[in-house]
């Protein structure tokens, strides 16, 4: 799902840390990825989980490891860390953002 995201370039909506403490429910209801923020940096994402996915924990853990495990493929073959490689996704997505 995260793969899915990043690669369809689809622009997440941006919440802080209090947001997404008083509008959790409305946000995981609206079904939508979110970037959570702290500060406005980046320290998480919730991406939904859709379809028979969600049933089976073993799955959504073995597709949190290979995301994991593709972050930091990508990375190295970047010269850059599984951390400075986040960064530069969220720079590039900020500048999607902005009007043309």
């Amino acid at each position: 799902m995260v793969a899915t995201i990043l690669a369809r370039g689809n622009a997440m909506r941006n919440v802080g840390i209090k947001e997404l403490k008083d509008q959790a429910s409305a946000i995981v209801g609206a079904g939508e990825a979110v970037m959570i923020e702290k500060y406005g940096r980046p320290v998480g994402m919730y991406v939904p989980l859709h379809g028979g996915q969600g049933s089976d924990k073993g799955q959504v853990y073995q597709l949190a490891e290979n995301v994991q495990r593709l972050m930091t493929e990508l990375a190295t073959q970047n010269g850059l860390t599984p951390d400075a490689l986040a960064d530069e996704i969220e720079r590039l997505a900020t500048e999607d953002q902005r009007p043309r």
